[in-house]
Parts: C-alpha cells; sequence; structure tokens
C-alpha cells in the first residue's frame, strides 16, 4: 500500500512540475511565431466588436462582414485579448496574441491531464503531457491559431466540468455550477458550436441518472432527477447569455441570429482551393474522407498507437469504475468527427476545424497505454514498450526542435514526413513563413544599401504591411497574386507555396528561376523570396492595356528571354498576339504557359476563346468542359461554354449552362445577361428584365 501511495504521489508531482514547466515553455516559444492567415481579419473584426460594445450597439460594422462572414464567429477570445491590447496600450498587438494564445494551448494540456487523472490516476494525466508534447501539429496551432486552441480549450474543459457535477450528484457543488456557467459561456462565445455542449450536458447526465438508476442506487428518485434537470437547465441558460456579452450578431437577436450562426458555421459559406492526394479541390469538393486522411498522415504515430490500444482492449478498459466517463469522453471525440463527415461540412487547412477533438483522442490514447502499464507486469514488456515509445517519439520530436515555429506542417512517417506529402498535401496554408521570410528580405536590403535608392518595394501573395511597419517610407508592400505577377510594379515579392498548383510543386517549376531565398522545412521549399530582374514584363502589361500592341509584344518578348518561368507574360503576350490579328503565334504562347502550368484555367480559358474564333466549336466545348471540371468555380468558362453552345444552336444546353453558373454564384454579372440577352432575342421581356435589372443592379 505505501509503494502504491508513493508511487501516485511521484506520478502527481510529475504532472504538477511538467505542467508548469509548459507554462514558462509555450509562450516563450510563441514569440517566434508567424502571424497566421487568419489574424488580420479577426482583430479587425475584434476591433469593431470593441466599437459596437462603446457605442451600445449603434457602430454595426461589425455586423456587416458579406466577404469574410465573421459576423457568424462570437470569436470570444479574439475580442478578450484585444481589449487587453487596448486597455494596456500594446504595441505589438500579434506578439500579444500568441501568447495569449500559448496560454490557451496550455490550458487545454493541462485540462486535458486533469481529465485523464480523474479518469484513470495521475499517471494517465501524465502521459497525456507527454502525448502533447510530442503533438506537432496541435502545438504549432497554439502559437498563433485564436479561433480553434481557445475553442479546444473551452470544449474539453467545459466536458471535464461537467464530469466533475455529475461525479458529485445528487449533492451540487456552486463551484463547479459556477465552472460550468464559465466554460459554456467561453466556448458558445467563439463559436455557435459550442451550444454542442449544452446538449452534452443533458444527455451526460440523463444516462448517467438511468445508468445508476438500473444499478438499484437508491439516491436515484423523482425528486433528484427533478433537481438536477433543473440545475442543468439554469446553468444553460446562463451559460447561452454570458456567451452572448461580446458577440454583436447574436446580441441583437439572441434565440434567432445564434441558430443562424450554427448553420452556417456547419456549412461555412467560404471555399478555399486546396491540394489533397496531388490534386486541387474546392473544399466543398473534398472527398468523404477528407478529415480522416489527414488525421492519419499528420497525427503522430506514438499517439494513433496508443488510440488503437485503447479500441483493442475497450471492452476491458469500459469494466473499470469510470467506465461511463470514459464512454461519454469517447462520444465527444467521435460524434463531432461523424457528424461533420456525415453532413458533408465545408472542412479545408487539414484537421484544424476539428484541432477540438484531439484532446479527447490524445486522452484516449493515454488510457490506452495506462491500461497496458497497469495489466502487464513484466518488466521486460515494460521496457520493450519503453523502448518502441520512445523509438516512435524520435520523428515528431525531431521535427518539433528542428523546425520549429512550424510544426503545425508536420507529416508522419506513414506518409514520408513533409517530403512525401510536399505536392500531393498542402504545407504553409496558414502563411506562418511569412514573418521569417520577410526578416529576412529586410536584412538583404539592408546589407545590399538598396534603401539608398528609390522606395522599393515588396508583393506578397499574402498581407505583410505590419511585418514591415518599421520600414514604413523605405519600403511599400502590397497584395499580388502569383500567377499574375508581372501585371505588377514590385522589386521584390515574398511567396508562399499556398495555392502554388502540385504540378510546378513536383516538377521544380516553384520555387521560379529568379528566386534569391527559401524557406525550407526538412529540405522542402514553403516560401520563396523572388527579385525581379527587369520590369519590362510589367511595362509590355501596361502598354496592352493602353492597346499599344507593337510596344506590348516588343517588351514582353523581352521579358519572356529573361523570365521564362513567368505564366502572366505568357499569356500577355497571348493577347498582344490576338489582338494583333496573328492568331497562330497566340495560340501558340498560350500552349506554352501550359507547358508550365497544365491546368491554368486562365490559360486554358484564353485558349478556348481562340479556338471560338477559329469557328473550332467542338474543341471550344471540349476546352471549356475541361476547365469546369477541373475547377467548377471558373465562372468566365459557364459563359464561354454558354456561348459556344448558341453558337451551334443548342439553346436548352446554353441556358441549363447558365443557370448553373448563377446557382453556384448568383451575383456573376457576365451569366445574368448573357442569360437575359438570350430571353430578350425570343422575345420573352418577363425573364429578359427579371436577368438584366438584377444584374444592373449589381
Amino acid at each position: 500500500m505505501h509503494r502504491l501511495v508513493n508511487k501516485y504521489l511521484n506520478f502527481k508531482n510529475a504532472f504538477f512540475f511538467l505542467s508548469l514547466l509548459l507554462l514558462i515553455l509555450l509562450p516563450l516559444l510563441s514569440l517566434d511565431a508567424g502571424i497566421s492567415g487568419d489574424e488580420e481579419l479577426h482583430y479587425s473584426q475584434s476591433e469593431k466588436v470593441i466599437n459596437y460594445l462603446e457605442s451600445l450597439g449603434k457602430d454595426k460594422s461589425a455586423l456587416h462582414t458579406p466577404k469574410t462572414h465573421l459576423k457568424y464567429y462570437g470569436q470570444f477570445f479574439d475580442n478578450i485579448t484585444t481589449i487587453f491590447i487596448k486597455l494596456l496600450n500594446i504595441e505589438d498587438i500579434y506578439q500579444f496574441r500568441h501568447i495569449a494564445n500559448s496560454i490557451a494551448g496550455w490550458g487545454t494540456i493541462f485540462i486535458s491531464g486533469l481529465l485523464a487523472a480523474f479518469l484513470a490516476g495521475y499517471r494517465a494525466g501524465f502521459l497525456t503531457l507527454l502525448l502533447f508534447l510530442v503533438s506537432s501539429r496541435f502545438l504549432g496551432h497554439t502559437w498563433n491559431n485564436l479561433k480553434d486552441i481557445p475553442f479546444a480549450l473551452g470544449y474539453i474543459a467545459t466536458i471535464y466540468f461537467i464530469f466533475l457535477f455529475i461525479k458529485k450528484l445528487p449533492k451540487l457543488s456552486m463551484k463547479h455550477v459556477s465552472l460550468l456557467i464559465l466554460g459554456l459561456a467561453f466556448t458558445f462565445g467563439i463559436r455557435a458550436g459550442g451550444i454542442i455542449l449544452i446538449c452534452y450536458m443533458f444527455s451526460f447526465v440523463g444516462l448517467y441518472l438511468a445508468s445508476n438508476y438500473i444499478n438499484g442506487q437508491k439516491w436515484i428518485t423523482h425528486k433528484t432527477v427533478l433537481y438536477s434537470f433543473l440545475t442543468i437547465l439554469i446553468i444553460s441558460v446562463l451559460g447561452y447569455s454570458s456567451g452572448l456579452v461580446t458577440w454583436p450578431f447574436g446580441l441583437e437577436d439572441p434565440l434567432k441570429n445564434p441558430w443562424l450562426s450554427y448553420k452556417a458555421m456547419a456549412q461555412f459559406p467560404t471555399t478555399l482551393r486546396q491540394i489533397f492526394e496531388g490534386s486541387v479541390y474546392w473544399s466543398d469538393r473534398f472527398p468523404w474522407y477528407y478529415l480522416l486522411k489527414y488525421m492519419v498522415i499528420s497525427i503522430p504515430t506514438i499517439v494513433m498507437a496508443g488510440l488503437l490500444a485503447f479500441a483493442v482492449f475497450s471492452n476491458r478498459i469500459f469494466k473499470s469504475q469510470q467506465w461511463i466517463f470514459i464512454f461519454f469522453l469517447g462520444f465527444s471525440f467521435l460524434f463531432p468527427l461523424l457528424f461533420i463527415i456525415l453532413g458533408n461540412s465545408n472542412v479545408y487547412g487539414a484537421w484544424r476545424h476539428v484541432t477540438f477533438i484531439y484532446p479527447p483522442l490524445v486522452i484516449l490514447s493515454a488510457l490506452g497505454y495506462d491500461w497496458i502499464i497497469k495489466k502487464f507486469q513484466s518488466k521486460k514488456f515494460k521496457i520493450a514498450l519503453l523502448v518502441i515509445s520512445l523509438v516512435l517519439c524520435v520523428h515528431p520530436a525531431k521535427f518539433i526542435i528542428k523546425n520549429h515555429p512550424y510544426e503545425y506542417l508536420y507529416f508522419n512517417e506513414w506518409i514520408g514526413g513533409i517530403k512525401g506529402a510536399y505536392g500531393d498535401y498542402e504545407t504553409d496554408y496558414y502563411f506562418h513563413s511569412m514573418r521569417e521570410a520577410s526578416g529576412w528580405l529586410q536584412d538583404h536590403i539592408e546589407k545590399t544599401n538598396l534603401l539608398k535608392e528609390d522606395k522599393i518595394k515588396v508583393a506578397s501573395n499574402f498581407p505583410v504591411s505590419w511585418l514591415f511597419r518599421q520600414s514604413r517610407g523605405k519600403i511599400s508592400t502590397q497584395y499580388i497574386k502569383y500567377y499574375s505577377r508581372g501585371n505588377y510594379d514590385w522589386d521584390f515579392a515574398i511567396i508562399a507555396n499556398a495555392y502554388i498548383h502540385p504540378f510546378q510543386l513536383k516538377n521544380n517549376i516553384w520555387p521560379p528561376e529568379n528566386t534569391i531565398h527559401t524557406i525550407d522545412i526538412n529540405g522542402m521549399p514553403v516560401c520563396a523570396i523572388l527579385e525581379r530582374k527587369t520590369k519590362e514584363d510589367y511595362q509590355g502589361y501596361l502598354a496592352l492595356k493602353k492597346n499599344n500592341y507593337d510596344q506590348a509584344l516588343f517588351l514582353l518578348n523581352k521579358a519572356i528571354k529573361t523570365d521564362p518561368g513567368n505564366e502572366s507574360v505568357y499569356l500577355n503576350l497571348s493577347t498582344a498576339f490576338r489582338k494583333s490579328g496573328d492568331i497562330n503565334a497566340a495560340k501558340k504562347q498560350v500552349n506554352k504557359c501550359l507547358e508550365i502550368y497544365p491546368e491554368y484555367e486562365v490559360a486554358i480559358y484564353q485558349l478556348a476563346k481562340i479556338h471560338q474564333m477559329e469557328g473550332e466549336t467542338d474543341k471550344t466545348i471540349e476546352l471549356f468542359t475541361g476547365n469546369l471540371n477541373t475547377n467548377y468555380k471558373h465562372f468566365p468558362s459557364y459563359v464561354g461554354l454558354a456561348m459556344a453552345y448558341f453558337d451551334t444552336g443548342e439553346d436548352h444546353l446554353a441556358v441549363k449552362t447558365l443557370k448553373k453558373c448563377i446557382g453556384i454564384n448568383p451575383g456573376y454579372k457576365p451569366a445574368l445577361v448573357a442569360l437575359g440577352n438570350h430571353y430578350k432575342s425570343q422575345g420573352n421581356n418577363d425573364l429578359a428584365k427579371k436577368y438584366l435589372n438584377y444584374a444592373e443592379k449589381l
């Protein structure tokens, strides 16, 4: 007995010592983080929220977010962080946000450990902390993801508080009631999906009471049941109401708008194009197994092995006294995942949208290891288990140490690490590398004395103005699209490999030849800094816009010799030749563009238009159809295809094509005008007026 107590105390002490160490370590590590792809938008929205609150609802700017849809987010953690930034007059707002978020990440890890200890003792809690330590992707998001990490904290904390509340029944603890209210308010205040925790609370309490009643527990009475449900009803109302405090959209209509937000979150209207299994998909068209596949290839094997052990021995684990709580925890992991998959929800960015189910997964994994340690007493077996575990930890631990702060780019051994995943799966989709690249470029500009010349123009495919804030007046920044880079005026460009086609990534077409530095992860470039060798591409583009085709051809032909991998120059050359009447030359230039980017919709569209000019309708239809098969949201191709169908007299197919386009994008004006003009030519003035009037309003 004495030995058992000592072992218990040792694991308990180890648990709290490691927790304290992490509380110091995580905020320090967050200082190296870059700005995530969503941060500027959410910070801007939080400022509007503060204006709404300070004006007592008169300033409605936080409610008008037609492009970002951020009004649907409660973003409680963002808002509170911004309030502190304003109160404390903090200058480096993003560093403060990252420190705050790392503390939320620590809280998630710590409470997960406490929950594991609640279920199986402090050894399980300690194992939970260790598994989080090698959870590379989770750690990576801990630095700067103020949406998913705080939501994960609220989710696991509220589940823990529900368990503590249930464990005290039929007695009630005001401490646990207060914690539940806070947990619900915090989670619901970040995302409307947090309301699922209220459903959990009612379900878990009901099942717990039913289980005890079936087992003959005499304390289960009608009065106890009524009292318990009345209490959680009050908790739900208070938690729900408190979650609306910093959410303008929720405050405007506390019953209707959170429901609208929940529906919007379930099928989020913003879709992105990302790489999956070597192909480019719109996020609302990913295969059903998208999340599962990403989790399998990017969660450390050591964690997955523990989860497998839990699954294998679950029938025995569920025989423990805590079986019902373990069942509830397993449900809280599986249910959201199945709900998202079966509901065909719009998710992207690997599994970051389900980060909140990762803490339950880690705890279940720790329980799997804990059960093995408990049941297999052989010393040799335990030594073998320790050796195997250490070996499995090497891959993620090495990646974390070598590639900080890019931990979120981790891929496990099953896919061959980031080298095996490169070009088949997204890497720096959250643009973390922009900070390091911006720092390198500023040092390069200073070392080469370029600031003595005219103002340096820096372009990027993600906004970097904050990162160059100390060089304002000397360096200007602008956002550009990489594949249109020749149409902008810049001296240097910082390009992350997000939205770069996998063909170019796999065939070393990206980074381009004018790259002077790359940010590499395990030898694979995730960001490139380009130095412009000539501005004749930009000057040629300006000449083309002015319809000065001879000048455009002269400049663009010179530019392509200097930068032969520039897609925009080929397309501009093609346009200049076409408008000069040289169709064959125009076609040749488009085909050269397609050699370096075979699925480039803009180039295929241009080639289709050339074939249409030549009267080759079948080829035109083939190209437009192929374009839409590759990218069903390339709306110009719908109109082009419809025009080709009109040319062949297949008006019904043309109308069907235009209506399909409008069904996907109701505000696409060229399709509305084309359909309206068709009905006008047919004498159907009512329908013509309907579409043309709507187009006119746009």
